[in-house]
């Protein structure tokens, strides 16, 4: 399965429908138990055909495998991660008892709170192949599906940001490709020599550097990490937007456009399309670019971490299949689970050069194997690296109300990077607009 670029949005009101709706789903005891019939219903987002070819393709694998159970895979509609948890809650409610629910990582905070699902501690406690599979699995992956000690699901694929740079262009310019252990001077020194102004006309129409406008995943989160910050405290409970790291992460970005180092921010599909054609040196995303890149022939880029500023810290995010309450078979269930971070399932996501998978494998000894298989980028095995041997940002700021949260904070930052209010004005407008989003 293809995970969407991790644009999550959760309504405001889905908190208090998913309460009502599940009120009656909880079992009161944390003890799982199943109904011994075999069959299993999944719920997932049915945002596009890749949705649909991806579940059905997991699922069909799970019955091969497991020939005296039913799988039924029920897609569910939504304009984005949060409407399709809304109408998740309003299936249960009308009496539909799922098994399974596809989730991103930034519903695991949502999730848990309106008592969607059912942790799997005791499974990991109980289970004898359970060591094995966790002991493959970053420890920063554990802790990013993990709320109030609560492990809601273990992630079958995940994305991590990292930074693309084209390697024709650094050639050209006669720029050495950036090392591990860059800092945010050397990168602003770098992006400054790969800005040209190639027809002459006065200014720039080929930047060092640009970033997403349409999510703050891979725009500004990786900055505000490497800063020291965050956008919410660590409970999720409270807006940070204006303290001193996020003031400095934003000051960075907003002065590579004042001197011209960067244009103004793009949706990411414009991104690809200048990096592609040399007009961007260097963009921040996860893996899914290559699914777009290697099927069009382009392989001129690698990749490298982010420069490090006051700290360095990796800001990622996965998806996978918790175990809802509503369900009657919750030990199949999490053979389900089990079996979407099982080998035959993480290779899919490797893939191959001429058909590269566009998510990371959460399995270490899979995600492994990239590299040795072909796939591009060179320095591939930089993806798993980045979480496995560094420290990550947990919690993502994901409060329940994310589809508001996110689209203030693009809001100001819009008004910043088009020099339409000054850094900390701007983040003070939205530090008091979030104080009564970002709430518990």
């Amino acid at each position: 399965m293809n995970i969407p670029q991790r644009k999550v949005a959760l309504a405001c009101a889905v908190t208090a429908l998913a309460a009502t709706a599940l009120a009656g789903c909880a079992s009161g005891s944390d003890t799982p138990s199943s109904s011994g019939n075999k069959s299993l219903e999944i719920v997932y987002w049915n945002y596009g055909p890749a949705a649909e070819s991806g579940n059905k393709a997991t699922a069909d694998s799970f019955m091969a495998s497991h020939t005296d159970v039913k799988v039924t895979l029920t897609p569910v509609t939504g304009e984005n991660w949060g409407t399709y948890y809304a109408n998740v809650a309003t299936l249960i409610a009308s009496g539909k008892r799922p098994d399974l629910m596809v989730i991103s990582g930034e519903g695991a905070q949502f999730v848990h709170a309106n008592n969607l699902v059912q942790p799997i501690n005791a499974y990991l406690d109980k289970d004898a192949g359970a060591k094995a599979i966790v002991d493959d699995i970053a420890k920063g992956l554990i802790d990013g599906f993990t709320v109030k000690g609560d492990v809601v699901t273990l992630t079958y694929g995940w994305n991590d940001m990292v930074v693309y740079y084209n390697t024709d262009v650094f050639k050209k310019a006669g720029v050495e490709p950036p090392s591990a252990d860059w800092t945010w001077d050397d990168f602003k020194a770098t992006a400054k020599k790969l800005t040209a102004d190639t027809n002459n006309d006065g200014k720039p129409d080929q930047y060092g550097f640009t970033w997403a406008s349409n999510e703050i995943f891979p725009g500004i989160m990786p900055w505000v990490a490497n800063a020291g910050g965050n956008l919410t405290s660590d409970d999720v409970c409270t807006a940070t937007a204006d303290t001193p790291q996020v003031n400095k992460a934003v000051t960075f970005l907003n002065d590579l456009i004042k001197e011209g180092i960067a244009p103004a921010p793009m949706p990411m599909s414009d991104v690809f399309t200048r990096f592609q054609n040399g007009q961007v040196a260097m963009f921040g995303a996860g893996r899914w670019p290559i699914a777009t890149f290697l099927p069009a022939g382009f392989k001129a880029f690698d990749i490298q971490l982010y420069p490090k500023g006051d700290t360095y810290k990796t800001v990622f995010g996965g998806a996978g299949y918790p175990i809802l309450k509503s369900s009657q078979n919750p030990d199949l269930a999490w053979e389900y689970q089990k079996f979407t971070v099982s080998d035959e399932i993480e290779k899919q996501y490797v893939g191959t050069p001429d058909k590269p998978g566009d998510s990371i494998p959460s399995r270490r000894s899979v995600a492994e194997t990239i590299s040795k298989v072909g796939v591009p980028p060179a320095n591939s095995d930089l993806y798993y690296n980045s979480i496995d041997k560094y420290p990550t940002l947990v919690p993502y700021p994901a409060p329940a109300k994310y589809s508001t949260f996110e689209s203030t904070v693009l809001r100001h930052l819009q008004q910043i990077f088009a020099a339409e209010t000054p850094v900390s004005d701007g983040l003070k407008s939205l530090q008091s607009e979030l104080s009564g989003i970002v709430t518990c």
